[in-house]
């Protein structure tokens, strides 16, 4: 495990910078409340406002995808890129912050399961 840190240990950490903003550009545009989007479309200010809304969600989603593109760059795919399904743990983490969204203990099973694999995968380098 030591020696796949020490190889893959930069790329680890930027995966899972990129997998937090993952999650916080997909909590911004829950908090932008596009649930009257079609309402919203019907004049021009709706359609900017809308586009506004949504915007800071993109870019933090797209610096997701660029710091993961730089990530592969310092290990191995098949130990970096699982690495990125701790998105949904942030999600999970951050959802229960923000809105106040209940966690099941089903919900804490698919964690534990999730941090589980991510171990043993990010661990697992030869």
């Amino acid at each position: 495990m030591k020696e796949s840190l020490k190889k893959n240990g930069k790329g680890i950490i930027l995966m899972l910078v990129s997998a937090l903003s993952l999650a916080v550009g997909q909590l911004t545009w829950k908090l932008a409340d596009i649930g009257n989007l079609g309402d919203r479309l019907k004049s021009m200010e709706g359609i900017i406002a809308l586009a506004l809304a949504v915007a800071p969600g993109f870019i933090i989603y797209a610096v997701g995808a660029v710091i993961m593109t730089i990530a592969l760059g310092y290990g191995e795919l098949s130990i970096l890129q699982p690495m990125n399904s701790m998105s949904y743990v942030f999600a999970l983490v951050l959802s229960s912050i923000f809105l106040t969204e209940s966690i099941t203990p089903l919900m804490v099973a698919g964690v534990i399961v999730i941090i589980t694999g991510v171990i043993l995968i990010g661990g697992s380098s030869e």
